[in-house]
């Protein structure tokens, strides 16, 4: 069983106290002090952890029961601004009750140090020297009831390439035009991309800038190819290379993603398997007499979650792929060395973005 969830600030500062208290070093003790200020700009919380030879460090604690990026930086900016007041020397900590992935990694960027309800911690100092990091909760035990929490699904998938693929500026209906994606979803995705800091928008509503690389890794937290898709497993007993030639001249329509795509855009190992989007996964089998296997498979139809996998697709040696984006977000959710592949091919992405963005 996992944590009760926190009902308010309090409760979270208190429940992190204790998590700090656990992971420290036996010899190393922490005192705290709540709200030590009540005035403007104060902050909640004050935690001043010792180290055996009598060495202490601040950290200045600011409780966020919402944690959406956003709030985070703001957290952060209000620690700041309390300890270039001179009210006290220390280093900003960020108490909360969940902190997704995305959140770790910016206020890891930020140089803040964390800790969260679910035994997500980082802890650092310099003097004296201390560093603790520990993995809790992966997933938001407790989601809250907003208009969009999750970007694994249909609709918001669509809008998740949408925005992606195409450049910012543009407006809402414009991009809803030009990508046949209804705006209300878009503006749902908007929203929670905006929360998690991913996104902008101009005074006019419109966006203005996309982080699409970071949409990309958030996109792959809620999204799972295998689960997302409906997938069926195959052999070809030849190997995969003996498919290929017939794949080109396949008549039904389809996209090649993952591994087996990601080695156009950039030299990877060797694959032995191969991820196909298809519209029927018996059909497309016949066709390319591929036989039906649970174990032992090296071929893997989807039938996609939406037909934007079919979209903006490219051509290598005659072989239809799906855009980098899909492949990239489907590589990141992978097995074994796919993740890899995957944070591989952003890379390559990042260098050619003339050759997948429009």
């Amino acid at each position: 069983m996992g944590p009760n969830k926190p009902k308010n600030d309090s409760q979270i500062l208190r429940q992190c106290e204790v998590i700090v208290k656990n992971v420290l070093p036996p010899t190393w003790r922490i005192t705290t002090t709540y709200e030590p200020l009540r005035t403007s700009g104060s902050v909640d919380a004050l935690f001043i952890v010792t180290s055996p030879s009598g060495e202490q460090v601040t950290y200045v604690v600011e409780a966020k029961r919402q944690s959406t990026t956003r709030n985070l930086l703001n957290a952060v900016e209000q620690v700041n601004r309390y300890l270039e007041n001179g009210r006290v020397e220390g280093r900003a900590l960020i108490a909360t009750r969940y902190l997704s992935p995305r959140s770790r990694e910016v206020l890891r960027d930020l140089g803040a140090s964390y800790v969260d309800t679910t035994g997500n911690v980082r802890l650092r100092s310099d003097s004296p020297g201390l560093f603790i990091e520990l993995q809790g909760a992966i997933k938001d035990p407790w989601p809250d009831d907003t208009p969009l929490r999750s970007i694994g699904g249909r609709g918001a998938g669509r809008a998740m390439r949408a925005l992606i693929d195409s450049r910012p500026p543009y407006g809402v209906r414009e991009l809803s035009a030009k990508t046949n994606v209804p705006a209300a979803t878009l503006s749902r995705v908007i929203d929670l991309l905006e929360k998690d800091a991913l996104l902008e928008r101009d005074k006019d509503g419109g966006v203005s800038k996309v982080n699409w690389m970071g949409a990309i890794r958030r996109w792959s937290e809620d999204y799972e190819l295998r689960k997302s898709n409906t997938v069926e497993t195959y052999l070809e007993p030849r190997g995969i290379e003996s498919l290929l030639p017939r794949l080109s001249e396949a008549k039904s329509r389809y996209a090649i993603t993952s591994s087996l795509a990601a080695k156009w855009f950039e030299p990877i190992a060797p694959t032995r398997t191969a991820i196909i989007y298809v519209d029927n996964s018996a059909e497309f089998a016949s066709e390319l007499g591929l036989r039906s296997a649970v174990s032992g498979s090296n071929v893997t139809l989807a039938e996609p979650y939406d037909r934007v996998v079919f979209e903006r697709t490219m051509i290598f040696n005659e072989l239809i792929v799906a855009s980098p984006s899909q492949i990239a977000v489907d590589l990141m959710t992978g097995s074994g060395r796919e993740p890899t592949e995957g944070e591989e091919l952003l890379l390559w992405m990042e260098r050619n973005q003339d050759a997948w963005r429009s």
